[in-house]
């Protein structure tokens, strides 16, 4: 935003009122005082702010100001001092803006006590959505008006149109306020600011034919007005606002034809059109050759770049970011003004004549940024056609695009540059030291992602400005070079997933403002240096996956540390008692998979920072610290693979934010702690492969509702499955495999929500719940396909239930095909009877089924075939019989042992074949021949009793029907008598 138009408007007014701004040789009028008093009293002033509205003479008080000649006062500046005058931004930086708000229930009426004032600024206070008082219409003289960001509400008085003096006008940010007549506008003839951001305008009539009745505008704020709501009536040419310097029309939805309305605009010196649906720029932009700043972002712009802006040459600041632009024109590089250009976000695939060649003439250019496209590495040019002496670009970022190329050699031209972001793009090659070594004020160097190789060179050291070096996720091998102690200003070294070898250098330890330290999963050996203690400031160090060695004791860590990871290595010894006192201020103690023995330290209670405690597979032993409290802000627990002993402290119930549980594969033994019960935000619970005891309770199904991993595989649970289980409608994975449950698999299994497609919990964070880990850093063990299988980083894409070796008994019930996105189904082992399941064939996301050794009998069902993504099958030993389905996936399955110990099953890959009984035939027929002839006299009856009660119950209902019926009866056997009577009489005649 330029500074000048406000710094002129606030110059202006500053003139106007300095004659008043000094102490009043008349002294402070008492009218005025008392009702600056009255005001005073109106506000919650938590701050003082008004503490110096004492004494007599008000002139002093702060932000009040007199007139020197008549004593009046004629300014009231109550701007909170964290919301900064709109040339220096918005907040002051490091300021706690709500300690300094002034809150009022609204503009107390003794404002209108002060008639004199020409400068009234309330802004960024709290007016609980008050409406603005009509009586500030009264305040003639007032210049400048500012009642931003105070919480306002409703209707804009249209009386504001009274105060024809000002040149300022700034109701922004007030997101309640709106204006359905904007006629009272077109009245503020003196008007050159008016900022409205914020304001609904979406209902204003004929607004845009007000303001063109403001032929002083200089400055108009109109981000998120609901301007598309306008009329398109409303759309004229505004030909009086050729003032016009700067014009915010962001956030509005506009479409592209909205803009016509301001084509006179010449004046024009800032732009912003940002966060529309603008897929074209209007035709005449290209006239506006004064144009300073033009942010055109996230909007629908495509194509090339539009060649208007080839006649922009006062251009310093371009934002095309986040559009779908395909194309940058060569004659770019004529805007040799440039400054700042962001084309990000895009789809750039073609840049015309090479970067290279735009860079030639843009000398001016400081920022650049290109990230994420589809630009390809030709694309970048091999050399630069210099036009310029010297290149002022301080910062380029090339991010995410599909280079496939090394790093061009022209960007050792660029000896201003301060940071270099090329990640995520494909880069090939090596780090050639006679380019980087040009780029001697380079701060900033951030590669990762990338498909560089070779070593890293020696001459890196030579680029002593450096503060964050991020080389990791590439291909490097080799070394660490040594020179890095030369780079005595970094602070941030990121060297991890590549394949380093050999040994850290010892001079590491001379970066002494090194506050992250990363070089995990390489191939590092060697002892763990004792002196990292000397990198006072080091907070985050992550060495994990490589193969050192040290003893977890001797080594001296920072005291401020609190990121620690040295998991999947070779460390020895045991922890430190103190620890906790060592290391105050850790949130992350990762420690797994090394060889570390001992105690678990009680002195880890100490550390109410620690965030994620991992000390799996290690040799520790004795029991668990029963010292937790709710002080802490535990979110990962994993002591898993131990030789822990004991029973689940109770104090684990303290930790309340407590999301992720392993205590599986150790000694522990007891009963369920009922403690547990306090962890309402669980994910994940693994106390598998222990000794535990007892019931499983039912109450997890109550109050683990966030619950997706259940794993008490191995232990001695007994007792039943509660049917409260039922309730985790999150769980995914339920593994009770492995104990000796008796009773039934319970029916209401189907509810479980979490285990059906489309309906799979999907995990977002409470608002007042923990903050979670990502899942692919958790680790659960799981039999599937016949197999353990450890599941890491696609954990949370897998759902499975084993519940085999129990003592399970009667029939698998039905409800158990509902859960279709499992993958891994497992009841073997068990004493289940009846009937395999008809809809199993629902499970369509089955790769792993097995009922094997189990009493089930009667035939496979055929919906079996419909498993199509079936690749382990067990229904050995069980009592099944009949014809094995076929199928295109089953006839993948052809190992004979799938269904072996069932004799009476019958065809491939069984070598027994199915013969067919004749008699058994005949008896169908028969069979079938009887339900035939007993559908066929049902049906006759049926529709005699309905035809008799048709007729029947027409007669009962009705009685005139009734009457008439039985007259006709009647009159119908009376004419039957007389004709019978008289035929009779004809035969006697006949015969006689």
């Amino acid at each position: 935003m330029l500074c000048l138009p406000f710094a002129v408007v606030f110059l202006l007014t500053t003139y106007a009122v300095l004659p008043s701004c000094g102490n009043s040789s008349l002294g402070c009028n008492e009218e005025e005082r008392q009702a600056l008093l009255s005001i005073k009293g109106s506000f919650k002033d938590p701050s003082l702010r008004l503490a110096s509205w004492e004494g007599s003479d008000c002139c002093k008080w702060k932000g009040v100001g007199c007139n020197n000649v008549t004593g009046h006062v004629v300014k009231l500046d109550l701007r909170n001092p964290c919301y900064l005058q709109r040339d220096q931004g918005y907040f002051l930086p490091n300021c706690n803006f709500y300690k300094y708000v002034l809150e009022a229930q609204h503009i107390h009426p003794s404002m209108l006590q002060l008639k004199y004032l020409t400068y009234l600024d309330l802004s960024g206070n709290r007016f609980h959505n008050s409406t603005i008082p009509m009586f500030i219409q009264f305040l003639e003289y007032l210049q400048v008006l500012s009642l931003s960001d105070s919480h306002f509400s409703g209707r804009i008085p249209p009386n504001l149109g009274n105060l024809t003096k000002l040149t300022f006008l700034d109701l922004s940010f007030n997101a309640l306020l709106y204006a359905d007549d904007s006629d009272w506008i077109s009245q503020l003839s003196s008007l050159q600011y008016l900022y409205m951001s914020d304001v609904n305008l979406g209902k204003a009539q004929n607004f845009l034919q007000s303001l063109n009745m403001l032929p002083s505008l200089v400055d108009i704020q109109l981000m998120n007005c609901g301007l598309n709501n306008l009329h398109t009536h409303q759309l004229v040419r505004a030909t009086n606002l050729s003032r016009v310097e700067v014009l915010n029309l962001a956030e509005n939805g506009l479409q592209s034809p909205f803009l016509d309305a301001f084509q006179n605009v010449s004046s024009i010196i800032e732009m912003e059109i940002s966060f529309n649906n603008l897929n074209s720029t209007p035709f005449w932009l290209g006239t506006c050759i004064n144009l300073v700043n033009l942010y055109g972002n996230n909007n629908a712009f495509y194509g090339s770049l539009p060649s208007a802006l080839q006649s922009l040459t006062s251009l310093i600041s371009l934002d095309l970011s986040e559009n779908n632009f395909d194309t940058v024109p060569s004659w770019l590089g004529e805007l040799k003004g440039l400054q700042y250009f962001n084309i990000s976000g895009n789809d750039l695939n073609h840049i015309e004549g090479s970067l290279a060649y735009i860079f030639g003439n843009c000398c001016q250019l400081q920022i650049l940024d290109m990230s994420r496209n589809n630009i390809q590495g030709d694309a970048l040019g091999s050399y630069i056609q210099s036009g310029c002496t010297r290149y002022d670009l301080m910062q380029l970022d090339l991010s995410n695009n599909e280079f496939n190329a090394s790093l061009p050699a022209w960007l050792g031209k660029l000896e201003n540059l301060k940071y270099l972001f090329v990640y995520n793009s494909n880069l090939v090659g090596t780090l050639p030291c006679d380019m980087i070594t040009k780029l001697v004020n380079l701060e900033r160097l951030v590669l990762f992602n990338n498909n560089l190789s070779g070593s890293i060179p020696e001459c890196i050291g030579q680029l002593v400005k450096l503060n964050f070096l991020l080389l990791s996720f590439n291909h490097f091998h080799g070394v660490i070079p040594r020179s890095l102690e030369k780079l005595v200003n970094l602070q941030y070294l990121d060297l991890s997933k590549n394949s380093l070898n050999n040994t850290i250098p010892l001079n590491i330890v001379q970066l002494k403002n090194l506050t992250t330290l990363y070089l995990s999963e390489n191939s590092l050996h060697g002892i763990i240096s004792h002196s990292f203690g000397q990198l006072l400031n080091l907070k985050n160090i992550d060495m994990s996956t490589n193969h050192l060695e040290g003893v977890v004791s001797d080594i001296d860590w920072p005291k401020q540390l609190a990121y620690l990871n040295f998991t999947n290595n070779h460390i020895t010894g045991s922890l430190p008692q103190d620890i906790g006192n060592r290391l105050p201020n850790l949130t992350h103690l990762l420690l797994g998979n090394n060889l570390i023995s001992g105690l678990v330290p009680n002195s880890l209670c100490k550390i109410d920072s620690l965030y994620n405690l991992d000390l799996s597979g290690n040799m520790l032993f004795g029991k668990i610290p029963n010292c937790w409290s709710a002080t802490q802000g535990l979110n990962v627990i994993n002591l898993a693979s131990n030789n822990l002993s004991g029973v689940i402290p109770s104090s684990l119930g303290n930790l309340s934010m407590l999301a992720w549980l392993h205590l599986n594969n150790n000694s522990l033994h007891g009963i369920f702690p009922q403690s547990l019960g306090n962890l309402k935000h669980l994910l994940i619970l693994n106390l598998g492969e222990n000794h535990l005891s007892g019931i499983i309770p039912s109450w997890i199904g109550n109050i683990f509702s966030s619950l997706q991993i259940l794993r008490l595989r191995k232990n001695k649970f007994n007792g039943t499955i509660p049917l409260q289980l039922c309730q985790l409608s999150a769980l995914q994975i339920m593994d009770l495999s492995n104990n000796n449950l008796i009773g039934s698999i319970p029916h209401c299994i189907g509810n479980l929500t979490g285990m059906i497609l489309g309906k799979k919990y999907s995990n977002t964070q409470p608002s007042e719940g923990p903050r979670y880990d990502e899942w692919y850093e958790q680790d659960v063990k799981q039999v599937i396909k016949g197999r353990e299988l450890d599941y890491t980083r696609n954990l949370k894409l897998v759902a499975n239930m084993d519940l085999s070796n129990n003592n399970l008994s009667e029939s698998i019930p039905e409800g158990i095909t509902l859960l279709s996105a499992l993958i891994g189904l497992n009841l073997s082992y068990n004493n289940l009877s009846g009937h395999m399941p008809i809809k199993i064939g629902n499970m369509k996301s089955l790769e792993s089924l097995d009922l094997s050794h189990d009493h089930l009998s009667g035939p496979i069902s055929d919906s079996i075939s419909s498993l199509t993504s079936l690749s382990h099958l067990n229904l050995s030993y069980n009592n099944l019989s009949g014809l094995i389905p076929q199928g295109t996936q089953l006839s993948t399955l052809n190992d004979p042992f799938i269904y072996t110990g069932n004799p009476f099953l019958c065809g491939p890959p069984l070598p027994n074949e199915c013969f067919v009984d004749d008699s058994h035939h005949g008896n169908e027929d028969e069979d079938g021949g009887k339900v035939e002839n007993f559908l066929f006299y049902f049906v006759i009856a049926l529709g005699y009793a309905f035809g008799f009660w048709v007729v029947i119950g027409s007669l009962l209902m009705k009685r005139s029907w009734r009457c008439a019926y039985f007259q006709y009866i009647d009159e119908s056997t009376q004419r039957i008598n007389e004709s019978w009577t008289i035929y009779l009489a004809k035969i006697k005649e006949r015969f006689m």
